[in-house]
């Protein structure tokens, strides 16, 4: 296995520590003004950067995926659009005010927001299909990011979804470097030997 492979755990890990200190301050910035009528303008300041070192670190932990493993093309497609999503819901809402359309509050926003980032979740998979602990993995990240659709319950905003993709995401990417270091998960990567798989599902072949 490649000797940099870690790198794109690292990397996944604390981009979504990252955005998950970026929820927490906005849930923070929000309570705020709803509870007090003030806007904190550093803790406005604050999350922004925070969330776009994020979306850095994140970037980089993609750049690392397509320079190192071999195939899994949907995975890696999969990773590119949800930064690209998450870049466009973070413009959205910082230009709210100004799009009559948007609202971050939306039951609709919430739900959809964290099924899609269930399914981007379950395209970590072909990293080496019918290994169990990784699907076990995989499974508690997908009920931990669902669960930030019980935001729209409270009416809270799409930011208490961010927060439950974050833990969801930490939790992936800490499994799979602990599974990594174990030598328990086999990836191919270039400069390695290919090996080849048997998959049931044709789902996955030359991801």
């Amino acid at each position: 296995m490649h000797p940099k492979l870690k790198r794109c755990f690292h990397f996944g890990q604390y981009a979504n520590i990252l955005f998950l200190c970026f929820a927490f301050i906005t849930l923070l910035y929000y309570w705020l003004i709803e509870r007090h009528g003030i806007a904190v303008l550093a803790l406005e300041i604050a999350a922004y950067t925070v969330e776009i070192a994020g979306f850095v670190v994140m970037l980089l932990s993609l750049i690392n995926f397509w320079k190192i493993v071999r195939y899994r093309y949907i995975m890696k497609g999969a990773m590119l659009v949800y930064l690209i999503t998450e870049v466009t819901i973070m413009i959205m809402d910082f230009n709210a005010e100004r799009i009559p359309f948007y609202e971050s509050s939306s039951m609709w926003l919430n739900i959809g927001h964290s099924i899609f980032s269930a399914l981007i979740c379950f395209t970590y998979l072909s990293l080496e299909p019918k290994n169990t602990s990784l699907e076990v993995a995989i499974v508690i990240s997908e009920i931990i990011i669902l669960l930030g659709m019980f935001g729209t319950l409270l009416h809270v905003n799409v930011y208490i979804s961010l927060f439950a993709n974050s833990i969801g995401y930490v939790v992936l990417f800490s499994i799979l470097r602990f599974l990594h270091s174990q030598e328990r998960i086999m990836v191919d990567c270039h400069g390695d030997r290919a090996r080849l798989q048997n998959y049931k599902s044709s789902f996955f072949d030359d991801i």
